[in-house]
């Protein structure tokens, strides 16, 4: 049975994280930056086995393999979420559950050496430029960012350095984006690197996601992320990811 977070089910929630560790570590930074009874970022657990966290209509599930996702569907029916993100097949089970359309790609985690190249056009972002580098890189942000809540959830995020964003400009153009979107105490997630389609195919998103793997590395954690499709692991690939399972996002 799932039920809402308290402040002494903290560490039952943490445990919980572990099982999936990238949406896991959102759910954990999310918590570090509102607290287990806010209004804007809504958390559930069961014991160590499930953690549940709910912001603008997303929910985000690291639970147990056996863990019944009957209790997730009949909170996502309740709570009207419009999206459902854990592992591939977790959201199988319950796209059989409630219906839904289904994404699905690979999570990656850092084998490779730490990159040597450090790049010189990459420097902490102004959250505008970045809001219209994503808006123009892909229909998801266009339809699913809204400038106030992104930006006042990201800087509520980066003033307890739970969160970077950077942005890489040439010739004092700004020409892609990238972040470490969330932590926990063994990883942290690259994510949201966006290069818009006019500047593609000149290395840009290679440079960046280096530059956040390295970031990552000196502060002594596993880097890792989801690839948003199976042709984008590719990349990720050569730089020095592997596979270590597959996602699932269920929309409703």
């Amino acid at each position: 049975m799932l039920t809402p977070l308290t402040p002494e089910a903290i560490p039952a929630f943490t445990q919980a994280c572990a099982h999936e560790h990238i949406f896991g570590s959102k759910a954990l930074t999310a918590l570090r930056a509102y607290g287990p009874e806010s209004d804007a970022c809504r958390f559930w657990h069961c014991g160590a086995a499930a953690a549940l966290c709910l912001s603008d209509n997303m929910l985000l599930v690291s639970a147990a393999e056996d863990f019944p996702m009957r209790s997730v569907a009949e909170l996502v029916g309740r709570e009207r979420v419009d999206e459902v993100d854990s592992t591939l097949e977790h959201m199988q089970v319950l796209q059989r559950q409630i219906g839904g359309t289904l994404e699905t790609s690979f999570f990656m985690e850092y084998q490779g050496a730490a990159p040597q190249t450090v790049s010189a056009g990459l420097q902490p972002a102004e959250l505008p430029t970045v809001f219209d580098i994503l808006q123009r890189s892909h229909e998801y942000y266009r339809a699913h960012l809204d400038y106030p809540s992104w930006s006042a959830d990201l800087e509520r995020k980066r003033a307890l350095g739970s969160v970077e964003v950077w942005q890489l400009e040439q010739d004092g153009e700004p020409v892609g984006t990238g972040s470490i979107v969330s932590e926990d105490a063994e990883c942290a997630v690259v994510g949201a690197v966006a290069v818009p389609p006019e500047y593609r195919h000149r290395g840009f998103g290679r440079e960046i996601s280096r530059f956040l793997t390295a970031r990552i590395l000196q502060k002594g954690k596993k880097p890792r992320l989801v690839s948003g499709y199976d042709a984008v692991a590719e990349l990720y690939r050569q730089i020095g990811y592997v596979a270590c399972g597959r996602w699932g996002e269920l929309y409703l």
